[in-house]
């Protein structure tokens, strides 16, 4: 397969468009490139101007690329982790992002002393875009504050104390006087979304008051609807951690703009029909984070959770939810999470590319044109060395990546 060669010349293939001859600005053509549709690779010329991919003949181009056959796709997208937005291992988590060819990463609960600091680290042409959720809402002995406190004894959260991480770690609404007192801070903060906890909504009830549950419970589920209207009005997104599928139904009734979960990563539960078609009407995306169950706390269950994943993951899909790829695994990227999918045996491997570039990407910047390779999108690609659909390993061999109309080789490599 030929060689990637960028050299500054007039082109005599031509991109899909107009005649035009004279570039008002630099223009470049990727060339000799197999271009992912959404459905299937065809052949085709990029040409990009500025930062976006453009309607342009490749004659008109200033500077070309040589892609020699290579197989381009939009980048990969994790919609769910924790790994950015501390500086610890910050840098070597973004590279590490830009290696495996994916740009935009949902972090889903941050503290945001911790992260102002270096939030200038991402959203720019050579890092990683990212969305933060800042602290989550909770009910009092809610998920996630044994896990922040624990955190916090192991001196992940330096400068904080037990009665310093409320209002950055978590914010505890117990009821409606709550919501109205703590939302001026949660406001004042600037989350990219609002993220809400729900779990095991069921047992709210029982669960309450008993200290055997810390930890293991959350939002009074008769609060998420006001929730949700509160964040709607400031023109916030809501995503919505779910253990159970009564927390799924919970959710995509009152409204949420995203489940951060599939159902069922401790215990088997059965997602109702109704509530998936449900969220399908109402274009609420779920986050996958299947590959949960591999961790040791439920190896035990784990052939169940996984007949229940593949069942709910098939319902999902067949009432029209629009899926997309997270993992909720620190040391890992929705890399793992596409591989662990894939064993499943529930989608096809251009099912799996749709929900690991387009679906993720949309569903994390949904105001911006990213995740597709149409004229007026962000010029942002992975160029493959084979077809993934032919052999899907080939996702791990990215020739080149561009974003945002720049090649970021010299970034990764330095």
């Amino acid at each position: 397969m030929k060689r990637l060669i960028p050299f500054a010349a007039l082109l005599i293939s031509a991109c899909a468009g107009t005649d035009q001859l004279a570039p008002r600005q630099e223009r470049t053509a990727y060339v000799g490139a197999m271009v992912w549709d959404g459905e299937e690779f065809r052949p085709r010329d990029i040409c990009v101007e500025g930062d976006r991919i453009v309607d342009a003949p490749a004659r008109s181009a200033n500077h070309r690329v040589e892609l020699g056959g290579s197989y381009v796709i939009p980048p990969f997208c994790e919609a769910h982790n924790h790994n950015l937005g501390m500086p610890d291992e910050n840098e070597a988590s973004i590279a590490r992002y830009l290696r495996e060819g994916i740009f935009y990463v949902g972090i889903l609960s941050n503290l945001p002393a911790i992260t102002d600091p270096i939030r200038h680290t991402y959203n720019t042409p050579t890092s990683v875009d990212v969305i933060f959720a800042n602290g989550p809402l909770t009910a009092s002995g809610g998920h996630p504050i044994r896990l922040r406190e624990s955190l916090l004894e192991r001196g992940v959260y330096p400068g904080f104390t037990r009665e310093t991480l409320p209002g950055q770690g978590y914010f505890v609404i117990d009821n409606e006087a709550d919501l109205q007192r703590r939302w001026p801070t949660i406001a004042s903060q600037r989350p990219d979304f609002i993220k809400i906890i729900l779990v095991s909504s069921e047992e709210f009830a029982g669960r309450r008051d008993d200290p055997a549950f810390f930890g293991e419970k959350g939002l009074d589920p008769a609060l998420v609807p006001r929730i949700v209207e509160r964040a709607h009005t400031n023109d916030l997104r809501v995503f919505a951690h779910v253990n159970t599928a009564h927390d799924f139904h919970v959710a995509v009734a009152a409204g949420v703009d995203v489940v951060a979960h599939l159902p069922g990563t401790k215990y088997p539960t059965s997602i109702d029909p109704a509530d998936a078609q449900s969220a399908a009407r109402r274009g609420v995306v779920v986050i996958t984070t299947t590959m949960l169950i591999e961790r040791p706390n439920v190896a035990e269950r784990r052939p169940a959770l996984r007949e229940a994943q593949i069942a709910n993951l098939r319902l999902l899909r067949d009432a029209g939810v629009t899926l997309a790829a997270g993992s909720d695994e620190y040391d890992e990227t929705s890399s793992a999470e596409i591989t662990y999918l894939r064993t499943l045996g529930v989608f096809s491997d251009a099912e799996l590319l749709r929900m690991w570039t387009t679906n993720c990407a949309r569903t994390l910047f949904p105001d911006r044109r990213v995740g597709g390779l149409d004229p007026g999108n962000e010029a942002s690609f992975l160029a493959l060395a084979a077809d993934p659909l032919e052999n899907f390993d080939a996702v791990r061999n990215i020739r080149l990546r561009v974003k945002q109309g720049a090649a970021l080789e010299a970034v990764i490599l330095r």
